[in-house]
């Protein structure tokens, strides 16, 4: 059976079809109906729907700018060595480093 129109918006605020149907009060039968074009969708899941994709796409931006924030940041200065280690020198991280 193909997916309808409406099958990626309940995919991207709910996750799966059991969820919807938990979360909108319905049963999963309705949830298929509405997501494989068997069913009109009313008007109050259409609202819901809306809220929660426009929700979800705030998430994501707000991800992608803290991880590319992240990305920026110059990589940190290995911790000083402790304990037994405290004399020694760590090892160049390169390739071509034979002792």
């Amino acid at each position: 059976m193909a997916r309808g129109q409406h099958y990626l918006a309940f995919k991207v605020a709910f996750g799966s079809v059991g969820m919807a149907a938990r979360v909108l009060r319905v049963s999963r039968m309705s949830i298929w109906r509405w997501t494989h074009d068997r069913a009109p969708l009313p008007e109050w899941v259409l609202q819901a729907l809306r809220g929660l994709v426009h929700s979800k796409v705030v998430e994501a931006h707000e991800a992608e700018s803290a991880l590319s924030y992240f990305v920026a940041l110059p990589p940190t200065p290995p911790r000083r060595l402790t304990g037994c280690c405290t004399g020694y020198l760590r090892k160049p991280k390169s390739r071509h480093y034979v002792l």
